[in-house]
């Protein structure tokens, strides 16, 4: 689980566009068992294929990239505090 302060600050980025790895995207979601963020990315050239319940390839979307929030040493990860840090007033 996140520590609540953590998870009340990175609710606060849902909404907010981000450059994550050269490409403009939005974070959406705030997975806090997985201890995650996802972004979706708007570049139109990287959509991807998303299948159905059933596997079938069915429409292309944009792409969805699960950001975990601590790195191996259990330390923010350092595109996520910059964020965090742009964020704060």
């Amino acid at each position: 689980m996140i520590d609540a302060s953590l998870k009340h600050r990175l609710r606060a980025l849902v909404g907010r566009r981000v450059l994550y790895r050269g490409e403009s995207c939005q974070i959406i979601e705030v997975l806090d068992s997985e201890q995650a963020l996802v972004v979706q990315c708007s570049e139109s050239a990287h959509r991807t294929i998303q299948g159905n319940q059933f596997g079938e390839a069915t429409r292309r979307v944009q792409a969805c990239h699960t950001l975990p929030l601590f790195g191996e040493n259990r330390e923010l990860d350092p595109d996520i505090r910059d964020w965090l840090d742009q964020a704060s007033p």
